[in-house]
């Protein structure tokens, strides 16, 4: 295992409500691929990105997801649990969390699946001095994922979560982040990172950056794209 990389936050209690008729009640973040959870694959992947510490932000199917993660999360790779009590969305959940991620850290959806670098995505969001950076990848059917901008300078310019047409770059749902971006996230109620805080913070002018990669891309919250890599995950040769 690689060493020294900030905390990875992993987004794992969302409802799934775009792959019911696929997972039924189970937790999209349980569903089985290769024959095992899909989230045993992100925390096996931390682990050998050199992230020491995960915390698993909760909410649905709380005690499973958790259950499961403890039974399936590789050797050195310790887990924490910041569990939602009342639904908080994605900028809620981080932000009840911060107590527990630091200054920097990463923040992963618990749905998507992207064969990236962290440490290139830290040493990008460093070099660029951004309050929080994601990675894009190039998705010709983007209505369903969103559209984002992105100047000559590595900055976002308009961030459409979920409103894209057609083809362009979207959001692989990877950041890393400054504890400071979720300082406008109310304390209760449901605030949402792409919707909501993202949005404010290029409103406020604050420096969000935004990297495209060339690496393989799942999102497994559509019924149709579980079913492509439920018995493979894409990876990159030679990684």
């Amino acid at each position: 295992m690689k060493e020294g990389l900030p905390p990875a936050a992993v987004l794992a209690g969302g409802l799934g409500t775009r792959i019911r008729s696929v997972a039924g009640g189970t937790p999209k973040v349980l569903l089985p691929v290769e024959g095992r959870p899909f989230l045993s694959h992100l925390l096996e992947r931390l682990g050998e990105e050199g992230v020491s510490r995960t915390v698993l932000l909760t909410g649905h199917g709380a005690p499973e997801v958790w259950s499961m993660a403890v039974r399936f999360a590789p050797p050195g790779l310790v887990l924490e649990e910041s569990r939602e009590e009342t639904p908080r969305g994605t900028g809620g959940a981080l932000r009840d969390a911060l107590p527990r991620l630091g200054g920097t850290f990463f923040v992963m959806n618990g749905d998507t699946w992207l064969d990236a670098s962290l440490a290139d995505l830290l040493g990008f969001h460093r070099d660029h001095r951004a309050i929080l950076s994601l990675l894009l990848v190039r998705e010709t059917r983007a209505e369903e994922k969103g559209t984002v901008r992105v100047g000559e300078d590595g900055f976002v310019t308009a961030f459409a979560e979920k409103t894209g047409e057609g083809s362009g770059l979207i959001n692989a749902g990877v950041y890393a982040v400054e504890a400071r971006a979720l300082e406008g996230a109310a304390p209760t109620g449901l605030v949402s990172l792409e919707r909501e805080l993202i949005p404010a913070l290029l409103a406020g002018g604050e420096p969000v950056a935004a990297w495209v990669v060339d690496a393989p891309f799942v999102d497994i919250g559509l019924p149709e794209d579980y079913e492509r890599v439920k018995d493979a995950l894409p990876r990159r040769i030679n990684r």
